[in-house]
């Protein structure tokens, strides 16, 4: 079969940045989904962002038990991209969707029972369970994108995954609006239940556009996407194989801050209120550690594809440096003046000034602590690429119930939790053990294998 173009990676700076850009570009546009969602739900209530934050957080866990797994096709697209088996690329991708068919059956029970599962407060209880009830019942959704998306990523084609997010973010933040808010006597103000149904249909629009691309003529035609369609129990067993871990430990991950979370919300509503926006704050600019660890992962799983582990260690360095040098970018706002995302805040009909100190110093520790993350999410790509995701939740998990969850706990036991900034700086000893353990494992090189035969 002939390929009329190849997708070719190298390590020069413009090949890296060819790949990181557009999906820094996208992971943006993805996290300002989730600011203006937080934006428009804080102008309509401070408790409904809360609620949502909650609620939200909880429907997160059972997304990413199922996304974790459908995200592995990035890593073996990637691979037989890398190794010249053009053929194969598609056959990921289907095992995937069978999953995610197979999945979707038990979400809608398990949404209808999320509302007698959670930890939400009695305050936040009406618009939390409501918004956590309608993300869980769609839950599969976002597998499905994460395996089309890996088709595409893996290739190295990331500037159609930017086109696509941008679209579904601009789609998601006018419908926000219109549904949280209502317009004139035409549709009515729905809250949270707004932000949910506004968040399902950008997704579904997402999904349409990339099944779309998927199954092109083009595609078609050079990667038998519509072809490579049989169900392959082995290849579905290694892809279960590498994403698993990923997924449980990514659930495990989202639960442990889910309890965090809930354990401030218990003592007091400033100390939810704080969290809630600190949190807000580091999705926006985590755009950066996403980006960089999908990037990585990409680049990396082609080279193994090759065999080429010296040209692994030369984008590893360059990713360093360009990492350092966004972080400082995207961050010196708030370090210049902390105040100014406090600014914003005064759109909100509720005078929260008295949380402008303590937001201040977490700020502060933020930049510390997502400048340290970003740097584990470069490693974390570079050991992904090689299937050793095992490794990786273990470790995050040890150290995340290590210096996070169980000093919070204990604390929230004796009635001690009355500081969210000791949390983040709970945070920053987590994200330092982690780091290390990470570049440990790398220099080993147990992580450098292929999975694709």
């Amino acid at each position: 079969m002939s390929f009329t173009k190849k997708i070719q990676i190298d390590t020069s700076a413009s090949g890296i940045l060819k790949i990181i850009i557009p999906l820094i570009l996208s992971c943006l546009s993805s996290n300002l989904m989730f600011l203006i969602d937080r934006f428009i739900l804080m102008r309509y209530s401070l408790d409904a962002m809360n609620a949502a934050m909650l609620g939200g957080n909880l429907a997160g866990f059972y997304v990413f038990l199922l996304m974790a797994i459908t995200g592995t096709t990035e890593i073996f697209v990637g691979q037989y991209n890398g190794a010249g088996k053009y053929d194969k690329i598609a056959a990921p991708v289907w095992q995937m969707i069978y999953l995610v068919m197979f999945a979707a059956i038990f979400y809608v029970p398990i949404g209808y029972f999320s509302k007698y599962l959670n930890l939400i407060p009695e305050c936040y209880a009406k618009d939390g369970v409501a918004y956590q009830q309608l993300l869980t019942y769609f839950c599969w959704m976002p597998g499905l994108a994460a395996a089309f998306t890996g088709f595409f990523i893996g290739r190295g084609q990331t500037k159609i995954i930017t086109t696509i997010v941008i679209t579904g973010n601009l789609l998601n933040a006018v419908l926000d609006y219109l549904l949280v808010f209502g317009f004139r006597d035409i549709i009515p103000s729905l809250g949270c239940k707004g932000a949910a149904v506004a968040t399902i249909i950008s997704e579904t629009v997402q999904i349409l556009i990339l099944a779309a691309g998927f199954w092109s003529p083009k595609n078609r035609q050079h990667f038998n996407t519509a072809k490579n369609y049989k169900f392959d129990k082995k290849l579905l067993g290694k892809c279960l194989k590498i994403g698993l871990p990923m997924s449980l430990g990514r659930g495990a991950e989202l639960l442990s801050w889910y309890l965090v979370f809930a354990a401030l919300s218990h003592v007091s509503r400033d100390l939810a209120i704080i969290h809630g926006i600190a949190t807000t704050v580091y999705v926006l600019i985590a755009f950066i550690c996403d980006s960089l660890s999908k990037g990585i992962a990409t680049i990396s799983a082609n080279f193994i594809g090759k065999n080429n582990l010296t040209s692994i260690g030369i984008v590893l360095k360059k990713l360093t440096v360009i990492t350092l040098i966004l972080c400082f970018v995207f961050m010196l706002p708030l370090l210049a003046s902390p105040r100014l995302f406090c600014g914003i805040l005064g759109t909100i009909n509720e005078d929260i000034t008295r949380l402008y100190p303590t937001l201040s110093i977490i700020f502060k520790i933020q930049f510390v602590n997502i400048t340290i993350e970003s740097q584990c999410a470069i490693l974390w790509g570079t050991l992904v690429s090689g299937g050793d995701t095992k490794y990786l939740n273990i470790t995050n998990l040890a150290c995340l119930w290590s210096f996070v969850v169980i000093p919070v706990a204990l604390l929230y036991a004796f009635n001690m939790l009355n500081s969210a900034i000791f949390v983040h700086l709970l945070s920053t000893c987590c994200m330092s053990t982690c780091l290390l353990l990470l570049y440990r494992r790398y220099k080993s090189l147990k992580w450098y294998k292929s999975i694709i035969h």
